[in-house]
């Protein structure tokens, strides 16, 4: 059932089996699980069923690091984030979990077989098949006029697949499971204040709450999991500090240190030698979401990745670079800018709209539309050259972290403020990435490589694909992580984290699969803790 916390009386106590902070793709996951085992949870979501600029202002923070916004980057409604994905799909890999000598802080202390079995379930739950990620099975289902591979001569790159999810929102989505569940009650407009725990801090009693009429009421509860993204677990663990004065599970100073995102950078063109066609599996603008590229229903696309023998050979992370079509005489600064503005738009975010972005949109229009048009009908088989857009595997870097801002929101708390950090063997992987999609693609005929930016001495600008991970890491030592490897708190007894920030890595991209099966696996260990 659904209350809306401004309802409540203020000083109001309700008592619950699990309290689950955020109402997001972890937290809803969890909540369904648990009710279709009736036991009794309460979730707890700042946002309610649509979005509110009010709400989502909450989210607004510092910045000290690389050129990054917390606020445009996530969404303070119920269904979290999911609201604002792409769909992107893939699962992890071995070497996603595995302790590489060349990365620092890799590895992860549990195998990708205790995640691995649950990737079905959570297919189910993102909505996609469990056919086959590999390039052949969908070169075999598909037309040939719509899915070529690119065979390049060394192996040194390969051709990776991913799907769509719809994309599944999990707010809108399961809103009926959740108003049925009898035993499951979802608070809207209901914001986490403080976590309370008792004397010696090792055991969380309960959970302040404010809601959005500023009346204030707690949540008892026999546990407690944090699901509120990559950026709120950390902030909420740092600000209940009355007990603990540096913050919950922060005896070590891990909580909110090795922030991840995955650094996307845009640099370089591909000019096929002869037509378009045969990179249109490899071009985000023509697969994305295109049921000409669906198998019973879930669509997908391909983008070039390096081998993993390379990335052994050559101490390099993984790196996936995929083609964008445009058009001839596309302003590409234009279209991004235009899409910045319809996104701020769409979003009701008016303040966080630039003058300087309305200029750009105004003064390009005209070509604005053409390129517009041709996205709409899908002439990639006409483009002329292709924009290169690579994604790099991020490196857990201690210094890369959410502290607290001495900035506070309406409510009086502190905002979180972020230093993202990326090292240089991101950058060196992609440099790589590039030299040899040049080598590869020149070498066997297919096309020209471009790399203007790079010959004119400039550096490409790096922005983010609106991933949230490692601030709330999961490691065996409490004094390299902040949960085990049952996502509980280091030291306390009934504290347990869902969610992308208790990765230690986060491989290549595409991070959703990967947040549902290991809280599919948490909800599983939780149940068995309680003996249902």
């Amino acid at each position: 059932m659904f209350i809306d916390a401004r309802e409540l009386p203020s000083g109001s106590v309700l008592d619950t089996e699990i309290c689950i902070i955020g109402g997001g793709v972890a937290g809803i996951t969890l909540a369904l699980e648990f009710a279709r085992r009736g036991i009794e949870t309460c979730v707890l979501e700042g946002g309610g069923l649509k979005f509110n600029a009010r709400s989502q202002a909450l989210y607004r923070s510092e910045n000290v690091g690389l050129d990054y916004d917390l606020h445009a980057t996530r969404t303070r409604q119920l269904g979290g984030s999911s609201n604002c994905w792409g769909g992107w799909i893939r699962p992890f890999i071995d070497i996603d979990f595995e302790r590489r000598d060349w990365v620092p802080n890799s590895g992860w202390p549990i195998d990708l077989s205790e995640v691995e079995r649950y990737y079905h379930r959570a297919n189910d739950l993102v909505k996609v098949n469990d056919h086959s990620f590999e390039p052949q099975f969908w070169r075999e289902h598909l037309s040939p006029k719509q899915v070529q591979l690119l065979e390049l001569n060394d192996g040194s790159l390969e051709t990776i697949v991913s799907k769509f999810s719809p994309p599944t929102r999990f707010g809108r989505d399961y809103h009926a499971s959740l108003a049925a569940a009898r035993t499951t009650k979802v608070l809207l407009n209901a914001n986490v204040t403080e976590i309370a725990t008792n004397d010696d801090a090792a055991i969380v009693t309960g959970v302040h709450v404010v809601s959005s009429a500023q009346k204030p009421f707690f949540v008892r509860a026999k546990r407690t999991i944090l699901a509120a993204g990559g950026i709120e677990n950390a902030r909420l663990m740092l600000l209940s500090n009355k007990v603990a004065p540096a913050g919950l599970g922060n005896e070590h100073d891990v909580v909110g240190r090795y922030f991840m995102e995955h650094p996307r950078i845009r640099q370089g063109q591909v000019v096929p030698s002869s037509t378009a066609a045969a990179f249109r599996f490899y071009d985000a603008r023509h697969t994305y979401h295109n049921p000409e590229l669906a198998v019973d229903g879930t669509s997908a696309s391909a983008h070039f990745g390096l081998a993993e023998h390379v990335q052994r050979e050559e101490k390099l992370v993984q790196c996936r670079t995929y083609f964008r079509a445009c058009r001839a005489g596309e302003n590409s600064d234009v279209t991004e800018r235009f899409h910045e503005l319809y996104s701020a738009i769409q979003r009701r975010n008016y303040r966080d709209i630039k003058l300087r972005t309305f200029a750009t949109v105004a003064r390009g229009s005209p070509n604005l539309m053409a390129s517009l048009i041709y996205r709409r009908l899908k002439l990639a088989a006409k483009s002329d050259h292709f924009q290169i857009e690579s994604v790099v595997e991020p490196v857990p870097d201690r210094e890369s972290r959410v502290t607290l801002s001495r900035q506070r929101d309406t409510l009086g708390l502190n905002r979180a403020e972020l230093n993202w950090r990326v090292g240089d063997l991101e950058k060196r992987t992609h440099r790589r990435m590039l030299g040899l999609m040049k080598q590869q693609l020149e070498g066997s005929g297919m096309a020209r490589v471009d790399m203007e930016q790079e010959d004119a001495g400039q550096q490409p600008s790096i922005i983010g694909c609106n991933h949230h991970m490692g601030t709330t890491r999961m490691h065996v030592d409490p004094r390299l992580g902040v949960v085990d490897q049952n996502c509980k708190v280091h030291g306390m007894h009934n504290l347990h984290i869902a969610g992308s920030s208790v990765f230690p890595t986060c491989g290549n991209d595409m991070p959703t699969l990967t947040i549902v099966a290991l809280t599919l696996r948490l909800a599983d260990h939780i149940t068995m803790m309680l003996g249902v």
